[in-house]
């Protein structure tokens, strides 16, 4: 008799866990793709185009839920018309944005090509910094009970600090029901270093090099080491150490130091590789948080879905490895 493509749902692996909350923004990004990148004053017609939603956290959220996790997003949403798109793509696949604040000013956009001839992406991003971001106070209105992991994007020092800390009186007040705290970092990076005295794992990317001098993810765990090891304070908490670097792969290291490679998994067809690390970053989450599974096989999970996502358009076909295949 042939196996139904349902056995071993996506969903029946998230029974009984708690949502994961994902902080951050989202954004409007328009995706081209061009043969050969224009000269001064072309013009040249794209062979194919389209808008979609972006943004680390409101990504992070998508992986999730093509998962089967249950997740919220929690950033300032725009009630400006043009935007009512990301919010109906949010709603449509079940992201949680109940608790969402909103304002009416522009958020953030980018412009992404994507050149044949080059084999190039190309991301012009717009940061409108009067946009604003969400705050303590907005995070405070939270029920934190209901949560089991929370991730942050690194947006804003003070305001990510203040989030983190009321998590942590939350995790000393219920030691049973502890809520597991990741971030992703980013710039300016030598602010940000306090934030890993309170996290349980922290995530870097290729991205922060050119503000740090890393050349690799060898380099990038041997200075991150080094500043944990200089830190001083009573009770400091050392998190997992996880880097992204593109096509080498990532790396890690535990809370002793320890450093392990990953290599990365390449596809023979390359399509789509925006957003592969918050694909990273998601499917990571779901393999240490839902399946359970140990730091070396989330971390081998996560890698191969990142290769996985770049040989399709998008985040939806991600769900299909989930599957077994019928026999």
């Amino acid at each position: 008799m042939q196996k139904s493509k349902e056995y071993g749902s996506k969903l029946s692996w998230a029974a009984g866990k708690k949502p994961v909350l994902c902080v951050g923004a989202t954004s409007m990004d328009h995706i081209t793709f061009v043969d050969s990148f224009p000269n001064k004053s072309d013009i040249i017609k794209a062979r194919r185009g389209y808008w979609q939603r972006g943004g680390s956290a409101s990504n992070n959220c998508t992986v999730l839920r093509v998962l089967g996790v249950k997740c919220e997003f929690f950033g300032m949403l725009s009630n400006l018309d043009l935007y009512q798109v990301l919010v109906d793509d949010m709603e449509s696949r079940g992201i949680v944005i109940k608790n969402c604040p909103y304002c009416n000013m522009s958020p953030n956009f980018s412009s992404v090509f994507f050149t044949k001839a080059l084999n190039t992406r190309n991301i012009i991003a717009y940061n409108n910094t009067a946009f604003p971001n969400v705050t303590i106070e907005d995070f405070r209105k939270l029920d934190l009970t209901k949560y089991g992991w929370i991730h942050l994007h690194c947006l804003h020092f003070e305001s990510t600090m203040a989030m983190i800390k009321d998590v942590v009186a939350h995790n000393q007040a219920n030691p049973t029901e502890k809520i597991t705290i990741s971030l992703t970092m980013d710039e300016p990076l030598s602010e940000m270093w306090p934030l890993l005295d309170y996290c349980d794992y922290a995530f870097f990317s290729k991205r922060l090099s050119p503000c740090s001098g890393w050349k690799n993810p060898k380099e990038a765990c041997v200075h991150i080491d080094e500043t944990l090891r200089m830190r001083w304070g009573l009770n400091l908490v050392r998190p997992y150490v996880i880097v992204l670097w593109g096509s080498l792969g990532g790396a890690y290291m535990d809370k002793a130091g320890n450093y392990t490679a990953f290599p990365a998994y390449k596809p023979k067809n390359v399509v789509d590789v925006l957003g592969a690390g918050d694909c990273f970053v998601s499917s990571f989450i779901y393999a240490m948080y839902i399946r359970d599974r140990p730091l070396k096989v989330s971390m081998d999970f996560a890698t191969r879905m990142a290769g996985y996502k770049c040989t399709h358009t998008g985040y939806d076909h991600i769900a299909k490895i989930l599957l077994p295949p019928v026999l």
